[in-house]
């Protein structure tokens, strides 16, 4: 099986839950035992991305022209193309796409180019989709009624957290990132990029909340990638700052992979306060590292975390504010941990794979 996967829109500017989800499934198709050749078409920039493996190939070529004839020579069975966006016209191999969320359908204010623009563009592109992979039910739902994709075409297909958070910081590490980044004995983590969705404004609010009215002290982590000209991302440090909460709230920006589980470690619990989620990989991360969720109640956040998180109306600050509150109880962190623990099984990147793989086989069998 010879699959060429479109990575060309690929960038390094950040790499949230979408490149995440590139990066571990393309590792462990790879690794899959599975008697294929992975061909990523990606920009010259970005050709060191992956490390070398037997079973993966790498094409830097751009022109569409190229990319064709590149397809041609390769004799590939499927083009596969797991970036949002990156779709290319009269592909003759069979196609499969992973769209995560729609977003824009829901919120079109906060993508660019709207409702309109989008749809338009799912809709030019849709009927060459031989299968449709998205990352949870609720996205399944949204792409068939909000696109008009057959639902018998999509398949959910859940990812899982990086590997890292299988395993236990070692103590002198969790000591460690807790030194670099002098964090307090006891806190709440939000990781996340400064995006509308995300909610930042609100959690905020609830932190405040929390001091003023119920005089209660919460340290709150936020991590995530920050463009300095972002305008949330400014509007976050002027709240901190106009209310004084510099002592209660730490924005430490982008940290690396290998420091985040030991920030998990640390914390008391994850909150997630997201409007929109079509997974949410730091949910998989915390039930990883046995870390209590309190977060949204909004898209795909209760079929991820189940029973394992305490919930929140997102658009509310003053329920936040109390649900937190409840989750300072150290008796209902323990019940949640353990909830976690046992929920945290059902995802791997192992699984990931093998459903993706069959799916790759029901199109490239048909053909």
């Amino acid at each position: 099986m010879k699959i060429g996967i479109n990575l060309l829109t690929l960038t390094q500017e950040r790499f949230g839950g979408v490149e995440q989800y590139i990066k571990n499934l393309i590792a462990h198709l790879a690794d899959s035992g599975e008697n294929l050749t992975l061909f990523l078409f990606l920009s010259k920039k970005m050709k060191n991305i992956f490390p070398p493996h037997e079973k993966i190939q790498i094409r830097t070529v751009k022109d569409p022209a190229q990319i064709h004839e590149c397809i041609r020579q390769c004799q590939l069975d499927l083009w596969f193309c797991p970036v949002h966006k990156s779709y290319i016209p009269n592909i003759r191999v069979p196609c499969i796409v992973t769209i995560h969320d729609v977003l824009h359908t829901a919120y079109p204010d906060f993508v660019q180019g709207g409702r309109e623009e989008n749809n338009r563009y799912y809709h030019q592109f849709a009927p060459s989709f031989n299968k449709v992979i998205t990352v949870s039910a609720f996205s399944r739902n949204a792409i068939a009624n909000q696109l008009s994709i057959p639902k018998e075409k999509i398949h959910a297909i859940h990812p899982s957290a990086p590997a890292i958070f299988d395993k236990v910081p070692a103590d002198v590490i969790r000591k460690k990132v807790k030194q670099k980044y002098q964090l307090p004995e006891t806190y709440a983590i939000y990781p996340s990029s400064f995006n509308p969705h995300k909610n930042h404004q609100n959690l905020l609010k609830a932190i405040l909340i929390l001091r003023e009215k119920y005089k209660t002290f919460l340290p709150l982590v936020l991590t995530g990638y920050a463009d300095k000209k972002s305008g949330i991302y400014r509007s976050v440090l002027r709240f901190i700052k106009e209310h004084s909460l510099e002592n209660h709230i730490r924005v430490l920006g982008y940290i690396k992979p290998d420091e985040m589980p030991s920030l998990y470690w640390n914390s008391s619990f994850l909150v997630f306060p997201s409007l929109y989620e079509g997974f949410g990989i730091p949910l998989v991360e915390a039930l990883k590292v046995q870390r209590p969720i309190v977060c949204s109640n909004r898209g795909s956040i209760p079929e991820i975390a189940g029973d394992a998180a305490l919930y929140f109306n997102p658009e509310s600050p003053e329920e936040m504010a109390l649900i937190m509150k409840e989750m300072l109880n150290p008796l209902i962190r323990e019940r949640l941990r353990e909830e976690g623990r046992l929920r945290s099984q059902q995802f791997s990147w192992k699984k990931t794979a093998e459903e993706t793989l069959h799916v790759f086989r029901s199109v490239i069998k048909k053909r």
